[in-house]
């Protein structure tokens, strides 16, 4: 009996012990302010367009105007193979991370996992379940079509439809798809995926680089259909009068996610929680809104009604797809780019 009282007292003494740690792990945001005004700076690598980011930072430093952002801006390839370089120098001087590809980084032990008490606005596929990333901004992959060419009736509803004899030559599509590819493998299972990319390599596919000039084309005639558009680019498009559309019943609809990160040897540690927290809270999800990029959050609105995500059948990409070239092989093979 006494044994039984003692081990009582020693697991509620652990728990309590532990119930300290964790409080004392999880800093509020006072905490953060009294260490990022110490800090006085903070280092944002990211992926994304020098408007986007300039919006961001002005939004987070007049609420915060003791700490300034300082930009790395370079693709998210780059700012990988940058942060690895750094590290193998045995030197860090990125705070923040925003790119698809850093599941790498993550792979190597070299993110934070952090809960950022802005996670719970994000649904599951949108943030990382150990707490090493959420989701900034999102890219969604359709069909599109020129609506002058194309009517909404006779326009594809799906994938499969672009195998149809009628659409061979009529197909514009970026050469370098390689997580489109990877992420309708990885959904549809390898043999329907497949067989669906070699039936679509016979349909004399118009190959381009950019998805902003394969829209442009697509507008103006130069082919009726465009593989993957982005519904946000599209209506842009659409707002300033071109005869573009994008399919709404597509299944899957990818997403290609924009991941924000926290290096786990962040320089300024209680600043870089701060501008990520920042980053993923409606303010600053909004301030992005703003400049046309899809979020995820659920107190966020959809930029057009028809991209509400209730309404799409929505999967988000597994950001472990960019740490592999196996897929970019196979998509060159399969489509004869290489």
């Amino acid at each position: 009996m006494k044994s039984c009282r003692r081990a009582y007292v020693t697991l509620l003494a652990l728990s309590f012990l532990l119930l300290e740690m964790a409080v004392a792990w999880a800093q509020s945001e006072t905490e953060l302010i009294r260490g990022a005004k110490q800090e006085g700076k903070v280092m944002f690598w990211s992926a994304m367009r020098n408007e986007d980011n300039q919006a961001l930072v002005e939004g987070f430093e007049a609420k915060y105007p003791f700490v300034k952002v300082d930009v790395l801006r370079a693709s998210s390839e780059q700012l990988v193979n940058r942060a690895v370089t750094e590290s193998l120098a045995g030197k860090a001087t990125a705070d923040v991370l925003n790119g698809f590809a850093l599941k790498a980084l993550q792979n190597r032990g070299m993110l934070l996992a952090y809960e950022s008490p802005e996670a719970a606005h994000y649904p599951l596929g949108f943030k990382d379940p150990k707490h090493y990333w959420i989701s900034l901004y999102n890219g969604y992959s359709t069909i599109g079509y020129n609506s002058k060419l194309v009517s909404k009736a006779d326009a594809p509803k799906d994938w499969p439809d672009l195998l149809n004899p009628k659409w061979k030559g009529q197909i514009g599509m970026d050469k370098e798809e390689y997580f489109w590819y990877a992420g309708m493998l990885k959904h549809w299972g390898d043999e329907k995926g497949r067989t669906f990319m070699e039936s679509l390599a016979r349909q004399q596919i118009h190959w381009r680089s950019g998805h902003s000039l394969l829209a442009n084309l697509m507008s103006t005639g130069e082919f009726p259909l465009m593989g993957i558009v982005y519904p946000d680019r599209i209506e842009q498009m659409k707002a300033n009068g071109e005869p573009v559309d994008w399919v709404r019943t597509a299944d899957p609809i990818l997403v290609n996610l924009g991941l924000v990160v926290i290096a786990a040897k962040a320089p300024h540690p209680n600043a870089a929680k701060l501008f990520y927290n920042y980053s993923v809270s409606r303010e600053g999800q909004t301030i992005l809104r703003k400049r046309n990029r899809v979020s995820a959050r659920d107190d966020v609105p959809p930029l057009v009604p028809d991209m509400d995500p209730k309404k799409l059948r929505l999967v988000p990409l597994d950001p472990e797809i960019a740490t592999t070239t196996k897929y970019n092989e196979e998509f060159q093979k399969v489509f004869g780019l290489r």
